[in-house]
């Protein structure tokens, strides 16, 4: 179970297609950010059923990630209003996924 979702969120780390990768370089694309943020969106995690370690991983480090990649982006150019809303998208996402202490 998750082998789909984790194999999936990996891709989006990988080097040059994958968004999370891109962002590290500085680089903003909305139209891979929608395609992160759909991978994410897919995955479903019962109330009370037991998740693998390496889905909450590659979940809960996203928000962290994205928020240090400020200053990249900005220096890049790139739309720092939509990142910055993009931050707050998948901030949300995450915390609807995993919850909140």
């Amino acid at each position: 179970m998750y082998e789909a979702e984790i194999t999936s969120l990996e891709l989006e780390w990988s080097e040059e297609a994958g968004f999370f990768w891109q962002l590290r370089q500085g680089r903003f694309v909305l139209a891979d950010f929608q395609r992160a943020l759909t991978k994410i969106k897919s995955v479903a995690i019962p109330e009370d059923g037991n998740v693998p370690r390496r889905i909450v991983s590659l979940l809960w480090y996203i928000p962290l990630f994205m928020q240090w990649q400020v200053e990249r982006v900005r220096e890049n150019q790139g739309d720092s209003i939509a990142f910055t809303g993009a931050i707050t998208t998948i901030t949300n996402e995450i915390e609807r996924l995993l919850g909140v202490p």
